[in-house]
């Protein structure tokens, strides 16, 4: 079997090891545009912040790593053409002929809305635009961040915690709404408002982003705001070649796949930022371009090559990250998602503490269907580390405990790392979880 992957980031890789542990004989070809395969787009703020040494250590994974796992990467090569009923593609280099193919050509942060070319525009998630982003950095002292989603957010938090003078432009009215209802954010909020050298721009859509002769403007509704440099961390999108026209779409140019991420062709499949995903919790498909759902889906897609028999079970938008001092973590349906649920919903605010000994409060938020009292979703924030705790409650939703059930789960205790009582799945007086 040939196997054939057009795309070499976070999926098309997943695919590829998967494939080569499952069909030991397959003959396994990675194609890449660019000149590397692997960056890890959140590793730009990772160097800034001197976690890494460079930000050529800003890679998952390597050619060279692939190459000794028996897998050819070719790299510097464009796909012009793919001719799915006779299993062929045309590349800028060569014919290639295929038993099976895999789009994971990702996605791409050039914006739709704002004016094209965009060249003065630096974002963060090529290798090219952060080393670009690296270099003008060291002579800027105010910068403006458009966007604050997590990627916007985590950048902000980078660039005041090196002294740097920050603006952030949102279309929304607060941050990360994606993840969080607004407001059980507001202790996040409030400490944001007292922090120095940072000024937000909240229901404010960017217009335009114009050179100047002594740095740049960000035009909004508004204002205009004047910066030395401005970083775009917009939304994503597919990154739809036309070499993909033939296979079938959704509405937003995702790639239509099956419940095995075979595409409209036979033998073709697509993975990671291409596709949308079934929602864990809603029962029907979204796009949710995350890392941990490309990892995924590529290696769903993997094992679905030889015979179509693992469906790919979606995701449920987990995320989790720290913020000026604070960790944040959500996953599954906020309260202003309860529209896209059929069911009625409730919502269960709690606090605890970390320990018998640690008095840092864990905020916590479950969204839960109200006849049944099933976990469908969670938010937490505190100012100590509960990240792996919103994997517990992903799982949890994933098998769609009810807080009946997860009222009576079996945790350890010790006093350093747990308290006397946990307060997640309690329900207030009057509506115990046993009710339901």
């Amino acid at each position: 079997m040939k196997i054939v992957i057009i795309g070499g980031s976070f999926g098309g890789i997943s695919c590829a090891r998967e494939a080569r542990r499952l069909y030991p004989k397959a003959e396994i070809l990675l194609i890449e545009k660019k000149a590397q395969i692997g960056f890890i787009p959140s590793g730009m703020l990772l160097y800034i912040e001197g976690r890494i040494a460079s930000l050529a250590d800003a890679f998952f994974c390597t050619v060279d790593q692939l190459t000794a796992e028996g897998i050819t990467v070719s790299l510097n090569e464009t796909v012009h053409d793919i001719i799915p009923e006779e299993h062929l593609l045309q590349t800028d280099q060569r014919k290639i002929n295929y038993d099976r193919l895999v789009l994971a050509a990702g996605s791409s942060q050039d914006s739709t809305i704002l004016p094209q070319p965009e060249e003065s525009l630096l974002t963060y998630k090529e290798y090219a635009a952060a080393q670009r982003f690296v270099e003008a950095l060291s002579q800027a002292r105010t910068v403006s961040i458009v966007g604050a989603g997590q990627a916007g957010m985590e950048a902000a938090n980078t660039m005041v915690g090196i002294g740097k003078s920050v603006s952030v432009i949102e279309s929304m009215d607060y941050p990360l709404f994606k993840y969080f209802d607004q407001t059980f954010l507001q202790p996040f909020l409030d400490d944001l408002t007292d922090k120095k050298n940072l000024t937000f721009y909240w229901s404010e859509p960017t217009l335009a982003v114009t050179d100047t002769d002594t740095g740049f403007q960000v035009e909004t509704a508004k204002h205009v705001i004047e910066s030395d440099l401005v970083l775009t961390t917009v939304n994503v999108h597919p990154s739809i070649q036309p070499a993909f026209a033939a296979f079938r779409r959704h509405s937003d140019q995702t790639i239509w796949t099956d419940q095995y991420l075979e595409t409209s062709y036979r033998d073709v499949f697509a993975v990671g930022d291409l596709i949308q995903i079934p929602n864990g919790v809603t029962n029907d498909t979204s796009y949710m371009p995350l890392v941990n759902n490309a990892i995924r889906s590529g290696a769903a897609a993997a094992r679905n090559l030889a015979e179509k028999k693992v469906p790919f079970r979606g995701g449920l938008r987990t995320v989790g990250t720290q913020l000026f001092d604070w960790y944040l973590a959500s996953t599954g349906l906020t309260e202003s998602d309860r529209f896209f649920y059929e069911q009625d919903i409730v919502c269960h605010d709690f606090e605890a503490r970390v320990s018998v000994f640690e008095s840092t409060t864990i905020h916590g938020k479950l969204t839960i269907e109200a006849q049944s009292g099933r976990v469908l979703g969670a938010q937490l924030l505190s100012k100590a580390n509960i990240l792996e705790k919103i994997n517990l409650l992903a799982f949890a939703i994933e098998k769609k405990a009810t807080m009946a059930e997860l009222a009576q789960k079996d945790f350890f205790f010790q006093p350093k790392f747990s308290p006397a009582t946990d307060e997640t799945f309690r329900w207030p007086v009057g509506r115990d979880a046993d009710e339901t």
